[in-house]
């Protein structure tokens, strides 16, 4: 769709570390039914990047009460044949970093990942 992914605020806390306390920012791919199990399975096998969904469908059990309203991103079409899948987002940092009142901070940008040449370990 040409779009940034749509991120949203949810309603599941981090676990803070000091002062900075906040809660899980998650990003939305709208993915076909008969491919859910397949997405699963593969981002699963990634849990040092954004690992497997967060939430299949029902985006009000995370607090997300309307998907086309995202908090960062884009909105994006949810075709009759899609469920929204939610996936941990890169963007948590910079709620938590927002929440917590921290005066500075560097860091990337919604829908553009740092590089880095540091093992994911």
């Amino acid at each position: 769709q040409n779009k940034n992914v749509p991120m949203y605020r949810t309603n599941i806390p981090c676990r803070s570390a000091g002062s900075l306390r906040g809660n899980v920012v998650v990003s939305m791919k709208p993915i076909r039914g008969m491919d859910i199990a397949k997405e699963v399975e593969i981002t699963s096998k990634y849990p040092h990047a954004h690992g497997g969904p967060v939430c299949v469908g029902c985006p009000g059990a995370i607090g997300i009460d309307d998907v086309n309203a995202p908090e960062w991103g884009d909105s994006v079409d949810i075709l009759p044949d899609e469920i929204p899948v939610f996936h941990m987002c890169g963007i948590t940092p910079q709620a938590v970093l927002m929440e917590s009142g921290v005066s500075f901070a560097i860091t990337h940008s919604p829908g553009h990942m740092f590089v880095t040449d540091l093992p994911s370990d």
